[in-house]
């Protein structure tokens, strides 16, 4: 039997109410959620052509945050992007913030990732702007995530770039190597660029000396080549949600199960069970 999100908030969204405050936003979401696919958003009548045999489908919430309503709509978006691709690789490179910066998030969220998406396009341009043989402009399309595989807050940006710059004279010159640039210059460089535009936006920085001495994380994921690998990059973290319901293990009285993959142990895919109201406070958190 298939488990839902919508099974998880019918169990403990209640009590949760009871002892949490909600936005307006969350209450609208859990709502949908609540009512997708259910008579409460409104019914239609199938009828096959050929025998006649009628059925009645509830319709779906269409939200952005319903996990059961992201297939069409990921299917529709894609077949809209397919001509904007470039026939050329693109390069993946994860920008993550460190976890001393979330705290910004629950006051000064806007602020916070207008800086991220900022820093993290200055960081880029310097290093295409400063290339030995073939200096231009890149090209990016990138996507704010704020979770992390066990739904704790894990800020991060997923950047795709194709692979290749504008010159000067508006030419496209391929890069040829299977990376763009040192991650580990990337890394110093951004957390300046970051940490700059905080302060530009008055944004007190918490454990400012702790967060000059770490090693900021700029991660390179294996180089697209093919344009139909880039459409399933671009479905799977443009579209899908914070939580994907096949991993919904089980749901009893008092917890919810659910898959999750341990990066820290070699990738290695493992269960997490979480208190009802843990887990929905989690999940309202994105």
């Amino acid at each position: 039997m298939s488990l839902h999100l919508a099974d998880v908030l019918h169990q403990f969204l209640p009590n949760y109410q009871q002892h949490h405050r909600m936005s307006v936003q969350q209450q609208k979401a859990c709502q949908h959620i609540l009512q997708c696919r259910t008579p409460a958003m409104g019914q239609q009548l199938w009828e096959c052509e050929q025998c006649h045999q009628q059925q009645l489908v509830s319709c779906s919430c269409r939200d952005r945050h319903c996990p059961r309503c992201q297939g069409q709509r990921t299917r529709e978006w894609l077949e809209s992007q397919a001509d904007n691709l470039l026939q050329a690789k693109y390069f993946h490179l994860v920008f993550t913030l460190p976890h001393e910066l979330n705290v910004l998030s629950q006051f000064a969220p806007e602020k916070l990732y207008q800086s991220l998406f900022q820093a993290t396009w200055q960081t880029l341009s310097t290093f295409a702007a400063r290339h030995r043989r073939k200096p231009g402009q890149l090209g990016m399309t990138a996507v704010l995530h704020t979770w992390g595989q066990t739904l704790t807050q894990h800020i991060h940006l997923h950047c795709l770039i194709p692979g290749g710059m504008l010159n000067g004279t508006g030419r496209w010159q391929a890069i040829e190597k299977n990376y763009l640039f040192p991650v580990k210059a990337l890394s110093t460089v951004f957390r300046a660029k970051m940490l700059r535009a905080l302060r530009e936006r008055q944004l007190e920085v918490p454990e400012h000396e702790l967060l000059m001495s770490k090693q900021w994380t700029v991660f390179s994921k294996a180089c697209l080549c093919k344009p139909e690998t880039v459409l399933r990059y671009l479905g799977r973290y443009t579209r899908k949600g914070v939580l994907h319901e096949s991993r919904l293990q089980k749901i009893d009285d008092e917890a919810v199960s659910f898959c999750y993959r341990d990066y820290q142990d070699g990738n290695r895919r493992k269960i997490m069970t979480l208190k009802g109201d843990e887990f929905i406070r989690r999940y309202l958190n994105h």
